[in-house]
């Protein structure tokens, strides 16, 4: 019987390089590969996906217990319906991949699994009988550069198979979008930022918005003007004079006029014209949603664009406080979050979500906060990250009492914290490739969050 290789893929390009290896170990005649990705469940809103507010939101309480029911059920079956079409998105993802193994004449598998990463390859392992686990760990700058990833170092510990990981070489790593984004707000180079908008009001706040960061970020600013193929010159004219009124800053940005649909043009536009951060609002399709809404074409653009995004919602008038989402490997994330914060003159905050398996040893009641000084003094690996946190949040003049750490759900509790507090933009970063953003965290936070949000863009480009 052939060896069964288990090959997880996060949607990064890293961790595809570990599929090159795997080749020259391998002999197709000798082993079946079986691509595997995990990710993040989809979330509904907190007020219909809670158990908590199950009875107090979005379900009827008076009426007959049928018409209760009825509600129940279509909550459910509309959660499952998104979770099948989240699967079948990464399972596309996963088909080329795929193919082009099986063309070199090697038995290939693909699937999706939902959950916690760690937890998911280890017992997909013991399931299915895997003999090996071939896998990449991301390596990052700094401390997290020292250690094996998240994920990684998890599965090495828990898994009953050997397991094989590819380390990157940092001599040959391409600097990472999030990465030339923390360059530019350190000053080290011209911050270049692109501000996109059809005309509508969403997308006239965002340009609104880009004007008035421009100088504080001190970058090179351009305002892409996007008129439909249907709309006319007529029309186009009219956005571009209106867009150009609210621009008062000197000197005067540029102008691009562009012709087609917003989400194609732009990113054809991005292509050909390096950015280091884009800024847009919902665009015409956003609909009569809440203020979280932000339309398909939105929605695609930050899912497909090669740079960090920062979407736009309700109506800001300023940036006042500011919430940084990090994992145990986000140093970019946490550099990039401090960088703007001490840029726009805004309060910080930085958020941890712990899973509740590893804050047992901290007897902490679940939803409350976890007392940074117990975890810091601990002498784990999390403690010299958040020691690594703390020095870098005193550099751009924050301190210990920024840091917040909670245990659960990670999305969950990131739309929570920001439900509770004050904040006018949410920081999370993203590594997925544009076929596996549907199933991350980031996406999860872009849909249901009623705050702008400042995705950084971890992948290479």
């Amino acid at each position: 019987m052939k060896r069964k290789i288990l090959i997880p893929l996060d949607g990064s390009d890293f961790s595809l390089q570990i599929i090159r290896v795997v080749l020259d170990f391998f002999d197709p005649r000798d082993v079946f590969l079986i691509l595997l990705r995990v990710a993040q469940p989809p979330s509904l809103p907190l007020e219909a996906s809670s158990a908590r507010t199950l009875l107090s939101g979005s379900l009827p309480l008076s009426g007959s217990y049928e018409t209760y029911a009825s509600a129940v059920e279509q909550e459910y079956e509309a959660a499952e319906k998104e979770l099948q079409a989240v699967r079948a998105q990464l399972m596309e993802a996963l088909q080329p991949e795929a193919d082009r193994l099986r063309s070199l004449g090697y038995a290939v598998k693909v699937e999706v699994e939902f959950g916690d990463p760690a937890q998911r390859i280890v017992q997909y392992a013991g399931d299915e009988g895997i003999g090996l686990i071939a896998m990449a760990t991301h390596g990052r700058s700094g401390l997290s550069r020292l250690m094996l990833g998240s994920v990684a170092e998890r599965v090495l510990r828990s898994a009953s198979v050997p397991v094989l990981l590819l380390r990157p070489d940092p001599s040959v790593l391409v600097k990472s979008a999030a990465e030339k984004l923390a360059m530019a707000l350190g000053k080290s180079k011209k911050l270049r930022m692109v501000a996109a908008t059809d005309g509508v009001v969403f997308g006239q706040r965002a340009v609104k918005l880009a004007s008035e960061l421009q100088p504080l970020l001190v970058g090179d600013l351009t305002v892409v003007v996007i008129a439909s193929e249907r709309e006319g010159a007529e029309r186009a004219q009219q956005v571009m004079v209106e867009t150009a009124a609210m621009l008062t800053m000197e000197p005067k940005p540029e102008l691009v006029p562009l012709v087609g649909y917003p989400d194609e043009v732009l990113l054809k536009y991005l292509e050909t014209h390096p950015t280091d951060l884009l800024i847009i609002g919902a665009f015409a399709d956003r609909g009569a949603g809440g203020v979280s809404a932000v339309g398909p074409t939105a929605h695609r653009i930050v899912q497909e664009a090669p740079t960090s995004v920062l979407l736009v919602k309700g109506h800001p008038t300023a940036i006042r406080r500011v919430l940084v989402c990090a994992a145990v490997e986000d140093e970019a994330i946490v550099t990039v979050g401090a960088q703007f914060a001490q840029a726009v003159g805004a309060k910080l905050d930085l958020l941890h979500v712990m899973p509740a398996s590893a804050t047992l040893y901290l007897a902490a009641e679940p939803d409350l906060p976890i007392d940074v000084e117990t975890v810091i003094s601990q002498g784990t690996r999390l403690s010299s990250v958040l020691h690594e946190w703390e020095r870098k949040l005193q550099e751009y003049g924050f301190d210990r009492s920024s840091i917040i750490l909670q245990s659960g759900s990670v999305q969950e509790m990131i739309l929570q914290q920001a439900r509770q507090k004050d904040y006018d933009v949410i920081v999370v970063g993203s590594e997925s490739s544009p076929g596996h953003f549907p199933g991350s965290i980031a996406n999860a936070i872009v849909r249901y969050a009623e705050q702008s949000v400042l995705l950084v863009r971890i992948r290479t480009t």
